[in-house]
């Protein structure tokens, strides 16, 4: 396979016709107007997929999305998955009435960072730390409670993270620590507007 110069076709947006009797397939991205046709190998799963496709479009159970709302609990999972080789407990509240509006790629990035500062020691240790991660909206606004077991993660090294936080999300951070040599960040980002 040629080496793909494009980012994922999923984050551009793809487009699949019939034409001519033949599926065909090119990206929304207005920089590449070509048209390709799909393999037959790919247009049996595509056929297969259609069904499937059909019922999130027109079913019953369909859900309309809405851009400006962030599903934590969908961001906490693929973080998880993501991270599958340590062991992270996270737990998310919140009811379903109360909606927060972010970038889920601000706010997974800030999460990835804060799990790989606990994480940086990984290879010096005999076993990894406990992340735990306690999420939920208030009010509109994201509260999280973030701790590692080891109390490895250290606000220095979080200086960038602790900035885009307060400037660039109006959130607020404290980093606390307690008797014993355990200690947490508690974050606070409000809704975008």
């Amino acid at each position: 396979m040629k080496h793909i110069k494009k980012n994922s076709v999923l984050k551009t947006g793809i487009w699949i016709k019939e034409q001519q009797g033949q599926l065909t397939i090119g990206s929304l991205d207005k920089n590449d107007p070509e048209v390709m046709v799909v393999s037959d190998q790919l247009s049996l799963k595509l056929f297969e997929f259609e069904k499937d496709m059909m019922e999130a479009i027109y079913g019953e159970d369909r859900v309309t999305f809405n851009p400006s709302i962030l599903n934590i609990e969908k961001l906490l999972s693929n973080l998880k998955t993501q991270f599958s080789k340590y062991e992270l407990r996270i737990s998310f509240s919140g009811a379903k009435e109360n909606f927060f509006k972010g970038q889920y790629n601000e706010i997974y990035s800030l999460i990835e960072k804060f799990v790989q500062s606990s994480l940086s020691h990984d290879t010096e240790l005999e076993k990894p730390p406990l992340i735990y991660i306690n999420a939920s909206v208030l009010q509109d606004h994201l509260c999280i409670i973030y701790r590692d077991s080891l109390s490895i993660s250290n606000p220095a090294k979080l200086k960038k993270e602790f900035d885009f936080i307060k400037s660039a999300l109006n959130g607020e951070i404290s980093h606390k620590a307690t008797p014993g040599n355990a200690s947490y960040y508690d974050i606070i980002i409000p809704s975008k507007q």
